[in-house]
């Protein structure tokens, strides 16, 4: 072989396009434009080096016997977001919350105090709540009727008098989970011996989301849905855009889902930027002046009436910043946040599998729950928690007539696996496509995963979750 033809297969290659490019091609390094952050708020992280390797490791996406490792040395070892405290806003209200094979007890305490229990009879292993929220003193099984405290401890044994004390000279309260609430959010832990929350979170994460209102929001969308894919197939398409001009034209013109900040945070976290308002640099001169209706949607929240709404839609971003930072006396004080914050979605990920993007008026929030049972199928949950008193949100989140109220606490709505509409527009383009990812992954055919460096937080969450399968991290 003559040597010019030799490769080099440790060398870093890009493929050349089919035609030349006008734009900036997208590496991990990119930094969002200097005027979305004029206060120099947020230091951009240095790019990871991840590799390039295939993923090959298949098995993980369907494997029983993976599905069970994940159980006992993931779920089982990381915080997870559950809720917030306004879900429990009074004392003794609860909440039950279901992750994988175990169901959870949230109860308010005072203050901003909350406990955690296992939600299940310490007689013959009955659960103790089916329903999602309520208000108690006590937990009552509907089985023997066994009744405990709703700080768990045993306060009445039906027919005590037949059990010889031998029987029950156990610890017979409900176990405790462990338990924290940071900024309002609340979190569990399966693991007793894990470490503080906001060791787990790190300092760039809570560095990257401490101009947002978290404490004083309201949940004001819950739905949840079974998927027909493993928890990390659906997961995956919700951390990148690569996926946005093919799945999601509609928001081509109004959201670059090429051009994304990805900054990557120890423990597995990331933060990715998706610039609302400008349109993927692929199509950008291609597109008419017209402002498309998402435009129109954050012009109207910013409040600019429509007489003065911009012409062409390169304007729309400067025209919403500026709106937004002349408001006073609002319900929001957006001078605490850059320029940048004030249109586009800020996606912060929380390993193993939330997703929050947020604004400064509400938060979408996503999480793939793994299923009980099955490793090809999992549960879908996405919230909108909102801000008291702002006016539209972002047509991905499918908010109508949400109630800010604060009066009630808004039950959660449970829809049939085939159930598209109910998803809103968006979501409902990926639940169409992330089953036929999870029927190919069992090809023969297929030799694992190529990533991109739009996908980088795919190597990323493998990086962090492979810790945790080979003993790396307890």
């Amino acid at each position: 072989m003559k040597k010019d033809t030799v490769r080099d297969d440790q060398a870093q290659r890009y493929a050349e396009p089919n035609e030349p490019i006008d734009y900036e091609p997208f590496r991990q390094s990119y930094v969002l434009p200097e005027w979305k952050d004029t206060k120099k708020r947020y230091k951009k992280q240095p790019p990871r080096d991840l590799g390039t390797a295939r993923l090959r490791h298949k098995e993980v996406y369907y494997s029983p016997a993976v599905m069970e490792q994940e159980w006992d040395k993931v779920w089982s070892k990381v915080w997870l977001l559950v809720g917030h405290l306004t879900d429990i806003p009074k004392p003794n209200s609860f909440m039950k919350v279901d992750r994988g094979r175990e169901s959870v007890l949230v109860v308010r305490g005072q203050g901003e105090g909350v406990r955690a229990m296992y939600n299940v009879c310490q007689h013959r292993g009955t659960r103790l709540v089916m329903q999602d929220f309520g208000s108690t003193r006590k937990f009552v099984c509907p089985f023997h009727k066994w009744e405990f405290a709703n700080t768990g401890e045993l306060l009445k044994i039906q027919d005590r008098e037949t059990f010889a004390e031998a029987a029950i000279c156990h610890d017979l309260n409900l176990p405790k989970v462990k338990s924290a609430v940071w900024r309002g959010w609340i979190f569990i832990n399966f693991d007793d011996d894990a470490k503080p929350l906001e060791e787990f979170l790190g300092a760039e994460l809570i560095e990257r989301t401490k101009a947002y209102d978290f404490e004083r929001v309201l949940r004001i969308r819950d739905v949840q849905q079974e998927w027909p894919s493993n928890w990390k197939t659906a997961h995956e398409a919700f951390i990148e855009g690569y996926h946005v001009i093919a799945t999601h034209p509609q928001l081509v013109p109004a959201v670059d889902g090429y051009h994304t900040q990805t900054d990557l945070f120890d423990n597995g976290h990331a933060h990715s930027v998706y610039q609302f308002m400008s349109p993927s640099p692929q199509y950008a001169k291609n597109l008419p002046a017209d402002l498309a209706e998402e435009h129109k949607i954050f012009l109207r929240e910013a409040g600019i009436p429509e007489a003065k709404w911009p012409k062409h839609w390169s304007e729309v971003p400067k025209s919403i910043i500026k709106a937004k930072l002349a408001k006073k006396n609002y319900v929001i004080d957006y001078s605490k946040f850059s320029e940048g914050q004030l249109v586009d979605d800020w996606g912060i990920g929380i390993f193993p599998t939330t997703e929050t993007f947020l604004h400064p008026e509400g938060f979408f929030i996503q999480n793939w729950l793994p299923h009980p049972t099955d490793p090809e199928k999992c549960i879908y949950q996405v919230q909108v928690y909102a801000v008291p008193g702002i006016g539209e949100l972002p047509s991905f989140m499918a908010i109508e007539d949400a109630d800010l109220s604060g009066k009630t606490v808004l039950p959660r709505t449970y829809i049939q696996p085939d159930d598209m509409e109910n998803l809103g527009p968006v979501i409902k383009q990926d639940r169409v496509l992330v089953p036929r990812v999870q029927q190919g992954l069992h090809s023969k055919g297929f030799k694992g995963g190529v990533y991109s460096d739009q996908e980088i937080r795919i190597r990323h969450f493998f990086n962090e979750y492979y810790k945790y399968l080979n003993g790396q991290k307890p």
